[in-house]
């Protein structure tokens, strides 16, 4: 599992139903019918009533109706129960609405709900951030993605050959510390971190070639070094971690991860004054050319 350095066809089923699901996690359910006229600023609005650190302490989502969904918070483990309850719910009716602010979290949970959004063509509407597995998976695997002027979405690698390795490096280090003799099998430890991290690398890019996303952006960090970049790229001198990479117009138009409507923040000094303004204490830089260069949409097969 990837964790973010930035905190770090099922048929319909009836309403009542629908709403039972939701109620053990949670959750907020309008109790109006049916869509509303501008679902979007509804979501916004309610996130923007949030504070910022209520991502981790109190990650929530809201539904609007069994098309609408706002998701406010960390992606952890019960996190996106609601989530997956809500998309499973709306069948084969109009394609779902995300709207989402998230600093991102564990990979393997991001994947599989972006998996479920993207076979149901689903529209995901950033607002204000949206990085780590957020940017990775519900924004990158879909096609309809959408994000708030000037919002943050915030790239910083996933399952890759370079996270292999460094997964398997701190196996070693383990199985080689005082503790690694309550390993019964290392071996079969090896082994299997090795199957799960190849299945997910290999769902991860199926799920971008399907929406002809080029997987570069995550596999173009294996061959990054991040403290060679120029300080103009990073918002100027600071000795802050650089933990993440965001992306241009034209990045995002060959890597064919472009918005369908909205512009994210782009200037480096702008985008870490608004992370600073969250409290974070490292910053993001503009993604170099060569190592996101990009080959065009990537199909499938």
């Amino acid at each position: 599992m990837l964790r973010s350095p930035f905190m770090d066809e099922s048929m319909p089923i009836s309403s009542a139903l629908f709403l039972l699901l939701l109620a053990a996690s949670p959750v907020q359910v309008d109790a109006a019918p049916g869509r509303p006229s501008d679902p979007v600023e509804a979501c916004r609005g309610w996130i923007e009533g949030r504070a910022w650190t209520s991502q981790e302490d109190d990650p929530q989502t809201r539904i609007l109706s069994p098309e609408v969904a706002c998701f406010d918070g960390v992606v952890a483990t019960g996190s996106l129960d609601v989530l997956h309850g809500w998309i499973d719910a709306t069948g084969t009716a109009a394609p779902p609405v995300l709207v989402v602010r998230s600093r991102g979290g564990d990979s393997e949970i991001a994947l599989g709900l972006a998996e479920k959004l993207q076979a149901r063509d689903a529209s995901v509407h950033v607002v204000g951030v949206c990085a780590s597995a957020c940017a990775n998976y519900f924004y990158a695997g879909v096609r309809d993605r959408h994000v708030q002027d000037a919002s943050l979405v915030l790239f910083h690698g996933g399952f890759s050959d370079g996270n292999r390795a460094r997964a398997r490096a701190t196996l070693e280090a383990y199985l080689s510390g005082p503790q690694g003799g309550t390993v019964p099998d290392p071996e079969a430890n090896r082994q299997a971190i090795r199957r799960s991290l190849d299945a997910l690398q290999a769902h991860q890019d199926a799920l971008y070639r399907r929406v002809e996303v080029d997987p570069r952006i995550v596999h173009g960090f294996d061959e990054l070094d991040a403290a060679a970049l120029d300080e103009p790229r990073c918002g100027g001198p600071s000795q802050a971690p650089r933990h993440f990479l965001y992306f241009d117009d034209a990045q995002m138009g060959r890597l064919g991860i472009a918005p369908v409507s909205g512009r994210t923040e782009q200037d480096p000094q702008r985008v870490n004054a608004s992370i600073a303004a969250l409290g974070a204490g490292f910053i993001a830089c503009l993604a170099p050319e060569a190592e996101f260069a990009g080959t065009g949409p990537q199909k499938e097969g």
